[in-house]
């Protein structure tokens, strides 16, 4: 009798790895990232669309400062997603991209980073990381769109700055 080996469900690296090869800016089948990602939701009984109570707190940077974002994004897809990109888009874009290979979602009880990753990144924030790598200012606009495109969280780009800050002190 063959046994087939099989995977732990949660196994986020291997998730991971599947969604990259199957993500369209990587060269992969949009209806076949699609599936896959479906099929990890129901795997790993994760809800496409968690259905909690958005938070309602004033904030010093209002929505129009900030990158289009949906509150219930899965923070995990589009990490994966910005990841895969890195090597799609010319310098230094994909060296920032790169950066979130080791950004990890927040659970609710994180408080402070859950709330990062729900929300747009500002564009204060992408000035300040653009700035940080000597970008001029048609090379800033390139990166709002790029990270519009995907879209970035504030997460993902204090992520990216604490990256760079740490570098640079190294």
């Amino acid at each position: 009798m063959s046994r087939t080996p099989t995977l732990p469900p949660t196994d986020s690296g291997m998730w991971r790895r599947l969604l990259a090869k199957t993500h369209p800016d990587a060269g992969g089948n949009h209806e076949l990232f699609i599936w896959a990602t479906a099929t990890r939701e129901h795997v790993c009984g994760r809800q496409a669309f968690p259905r909690t109570e958005i938070p309602r707190r004033e904030s010093s940077t209002s929505a129009t400062e900030r990158v289009p974002f949906d509150y219930y994004s899965d923070f995990e897809v589009l990490t994966d997603r910005a990841v895969t990109m890195a090597s799609a888009v010319a310098e230094p874009y994909g060296y920032l991209l790169r950066h979130l290979a080791d950004c990890y979602p927040a659970s609710s009880e994180a408080g402070t980073l859950y709330d990062q990753q729900r929300r747009g990144a500002s564009y204060k924030q992408l000035a300040a990381i653009g700035h940080a790598v000597g970008m001029n200012k048609a090379e800033r606009i390139q990166w709002y769109w790029i990270a519009e495109s995907i879209p970035l969280s504030q997460r993902h780009a204090g992520h990216i700055l604490s990256n760079l800050k740490r570098r640079e002190a190294a």
